[in-house]
């Protein structure tokens, strides 16, 4: 389902008002980028790695860049992922994601423009971090092609600082309603993680010792009671020197504070521990003691692939069901030989 212009106004903003009870008044700039293909919506690859975890889902095709597939865009968004992890500014992500991977509102037969103002604050952090490798600002990311803030556009994050309790709150309500992109419910989940286990580098059966927020991401780090499946897009024995102990490693959900993870935010209830703490407890008291808080949520499965230096989660899913059915399903995953990646 495409995000909703109410969602899409308290997630990330939107310079100007407008009644969505007229949605023919609405409508994306022409950033003169020319496509016979009609514009629909697509949910967000996994492989487009530039935007994991931006809030939403789907994205228009064609983009404000005039890339027809998204394999095109993709292609094209890789050459940017450098300039990502150079935090040059906080809104570098935003404003290219609008560009490669604009938002899908149903409302609105095409895409909204990143604002000028959010080009040229981005712009303005990035020219010199770029520079110093010869690289210049390109012409298709002119500022002077997005509106300005008394149009329909997405501003920079500093314009939608200084909100109200209420607006606040409200964003908290909505926050819990967009299911980050690596996360599912469990039924789904378990789908996800069949039809995807061979596509990804990385793949685990695990155990969390401690979930932080660093940044806007959330990290993850397993216990040593967890399992290694699959590793740098081999079986498990390529992670020899690493071994099944996993405690000093990490694996991270991009913009996993602007989202919800229903398998991770259960285990954090009180409603969810009940049973299984008590269960818990008493079998971690015949294996030596407890291994943390988060120990006691439960087994999890999850896909991982490696981004700049670290292990970023493309799915994560809370096993629900015993032990003896999850000692079978991996079983199912690993029967059948992976391609190497």
């Amino acid at each position: 389902m495409c995000v909703s212009v109410l969602s899409f106004i308290l997630l990330f903003g939107v310079s100007h008002a407008f009644d969505t009870e007229a949605p023919a008044q609405l409508g994306p700039l022409s950033l003169g980028f020319s496509s016979s293909v009609r514009s629909v919506c697509k949910p967000i690859p996994s492989t487009l790695s530039l935007c994991h975890g931006i809030g939403y889902r789907h994205m228009r095709i064609p983009n404000l860049l005039g890339h027809d597939t998204l394999r095109e865009a993709q292609q094209q968004s890789a050459a940017w992922l450098p300039l990502i992890s150079k935090l040059c500014h906080r809104d570098t992500k935003k404003f290219l994601c609008s560009l490669f991977a604009p938002v899908c509102l149903p409302e609105l037969s095409g895409p909204i423009s990143p604002c000028r103002s959010l080009c040229e604050v981005v712009r303005d952090g990035c020219v010199p971090v770029m520079s110093a490798f010869g690289f210049p600002w390109p012409e298709m990311f002119n500022c002077t092609r997005f509106p300005r803030g008394t149009e329909l556009c997405i501003p920079a994050t500093l314009e939608q600082e200084g909100r109200t309790a209420e607006e606040v709150r409200h964003e908290e309500v909505l926050k819990g309603s967009v299911i980050c992109d690596a996360c599912s419910l469990a039924a789904e989940g378990e789908t996800d993680i069949q039809e995807n286990f061979c596509h990804n580098p990385y793949a685990f059966k695990m155990r969390l010792g401690s979930v932080s927020m660093v940044g806007g991401d959330r990290q993850l780090v397993p216990t040593a009671r967890s399992r290694i499946l699959r590793w740098a897009g081999g079986g498990a024995e390529r992670a020899e020197g690493v071994g099944g102990a996993m405690a000093h490693s990490a694996l991270w959900l991009q913009e996993g504070g602007m989202c919800t993870c229903p398998g991770l935010d259960s285990a954090e209830t009180n409603e969810d521990r009940g049973l299984e703490e008590e269960h818990m407890d008493k079998r971690q008291a015949k294996e030596g003691g407890k291994e943390g808080k988060w120990a006691q949520s439960g087994w999890y499965l999850a896909l991982a692939q490696a981004e700049e230096g670290r292990l970023v989660l493309t799915r994560l899913v809370r096993w629900t069901r015993g032990d003896k059915e999850l000692k079978k399903f991996i079983r199912m995953l690993l029967k059948p030989s992976c391609p190497e990646l």
